[in-house]
């Protein structure tokens, strides 16, 4: 995306460092970066590097209007044996009530998904589970009842598992490798999968029966994803492009926007609005960029970010980043 200079001040303008301290940092480049979409613990952030997984508690300035800028606490660092591809949480969590504990599912580099299940404190237990036989490039959990969790990958599948047990329960044969995985709390049942030769498809979980198809007919979709307030909006990065579709009007895309002249990479609607905002990166992982697609306009851009992943707070238009050593955290006006 080429920004003229009088764009680039407006975009400056419209995005707030909330952490200018630098108090999000980890060891090593980050590799994946998620907010808890669940309200009741919004503060939690998870950040995933080739070694380890470091859960913070974020308190923003919204939560406590005599902060300027955000509180930052580590919660637990927990060990990780291969570098994470994926990260998602689970819905059954007691952060508050004893006892407590904390859930959340990794993919990683080894083909593996892990469950983490910790009180903690003392106690923390992992469940390996096997079966995909090349990388895992998304994982996600159900988000009513934690129960299920579905996983994509070079593989041309995707499956789905069982949190309590662990066990393989359905195997969705796709027809290019998995990219993008979604559940959506308002449609129970149904799965999106984004596939890398440029299809974002719906699913029956129960049945494995495909739904609906949307195409971009561009590839490589990299990263795809189901706007959290608006159930029928889908969006994805292929190409150089972002795509956005009402999935209740037509299978082909209503929106398109070129994002990254060399790419782009990964793609997040906005969780704390309705309206069309995404995060996408690009320029070989390097550029951020976040644009209201229904008025055209860039909010934020930023070149030179080093590391991967981009995360949106559920109840604020906050936006994590992945970067070298760090998280940066940026309020965005969207107004």
């Amino acid at each position: 995306m080429v920004l003229t200079p009088l764009v680039e001040k407006k975009a400056a303008e419209n995005a707030e460092d909330l952490d200018p301290d630098h108090s999000v940092s980890v060891e090593g480049s980050v590799r994946f970066v998620e907010f808890c979409p669940c309200k009741w613990n919004a503060s939690l952030l998870a950040v995933a590097t080739n070694t380890e997984v470091t859960v913070f508690s974020i308190k923003l300035p919204e939560e406590n209007v005599s902060a300027e800028d955000a509180a930052v606490q580590i919660v637990k660092k927990f060990d990780h044996p291969s570098s994470v591809t994926s990260l998602g949480w689970s819905p059954n969590m007691s952060l508050v009530i004893h006892p407590i504990w904390m859930r959340f599912v990794t993919a990683a580099m080894d083909n593996n998904i892990r469950i983490f299940f910790s009180d903690l404190k003392d106690e923390t237990t992992v469940k390996e589970l096997s079966g995909h036989g090349d990388c895992i490039n998304a994982v996600a959990v159900e988000p009513r009842h934690g129960d299920l969790v579905a996983s994509v990958s070079d593989d041309n599948s995707c499956r789905l598992w069982g949190v309590q047990e662990g066990e393989l329960q359905q195997v969705l044969t796709l027809r290019s490798p998995g990219m993008s995985v979604c559940w959506h709390p308002e449609e129970p049942g149904k799965l999106m999968v984004g596939e890398k030769r440029g299809t974002v498809r719906m699913y029956n979980a129960a049945s494995g029966r495909p739904l609906l198809s949307l195409d971009t007919l561009v590839a490589p979709l990299l990263s795809a994803d189901w706007h959290m307030t608006n159930s029928t909006l889908v969006g994805a990065a292929a190409g150089n492009s972002c795509f956005i579709w009402d999935s209740a009007r037509a299978s082909r895309p209503f929106m398109q926007k070129a994002v990254h002249p060399s790419g782009a990479t990964e793609f997040r609607f906005s969780r704390a609005t309705n309206a069309a905002v995404c995060a996408t990166r690009g320029g070989h992982g390097k550029q951020v960029t976040v644009v209201n697609l229904k008025t055209n306009q860039v909010l934020f851009t930023k070149d030179g970010m080093v590391g991967e992943g981009i995360s949106w707070h559920c109840k604020f238009p906050i936006v994590a980043i992945g970067g070298d050593s760090r998280v940066h955290l940026y309020r965005i006006s969207v107004t």
